[in-house]
């Protein structure tokens, strides 16, 4: 049982890193197929959505580390996890304040495609934040809205430190 959960574990990081990988990959793809420079319309979204899939590995690489150490690094773990979710907003702050920069200084370059497709990273960062710290989105149970394994971790944590 703890083997396959193990492995289980070890696919879901992997696949995370992977993830983040990917993301860099086709956005510098992006860039070059479109001869534009790779700017904050594309560089800020797109490093938000790797900055928080890396969040991602970083939880399911301690799960799979706490099957074979059991109790080690909880100290510190649940305090990272709960700092990252408040940076992650404030980053979240930070993409809207530049497009309004960008609405108020260069309105004739609103709809270019590294805005459109900066929003739609913009949107995909969103989505992954609230799937990892609030509850799992996926097309299964997305009405019952059950709450992701990263949000019961950080709600227990934070019940126990509000004493």
């Amino acid at each position: 049982m703890a083997e396959k959960t193990k492995k289980e574990l070890y696919r879901l990081y992997m696949s995370e890193l992977v993830t983040a990988m990917i993301c860099g990959i086709l956005m510098y793809l992006l860039t070059d197929s479109t001869d534009q420079p790779l700017d904050l319309r594309l560089l800020l979204p797109g490093a938000i959505l790797i900055f928080i899939i890396l969040q991602s590995a970083g939880y399911w690489y301690y799960r799979h580390y706490q099957v074979d150490h059991p109790g080690s690094a909880d100290e510190w773990i649940m305090p990272l996890f709960s700092v990252l979710k408040k940076f992650d907003q404030f980053l979240f702050f930070l993409y809207p304040l530049f497009c309004l920069y960008l609405i108020i200084t260069e309105p004739e370059n609103l709809l270019v495609t590294m805005n459109i497709f900066g929003l739609i990273l913009y949107l995909f960062s969103i989505i992954e934040y609230i799937n990892y710290y609030y509850f799992s989105v996926q097309l299964a149970n997305l009405k019952d809205k059950s709450p992701s394994e990263m949000s019961i971790e950080l709600a227990r944590y934070e019940k126990k430190n509000q004493k």
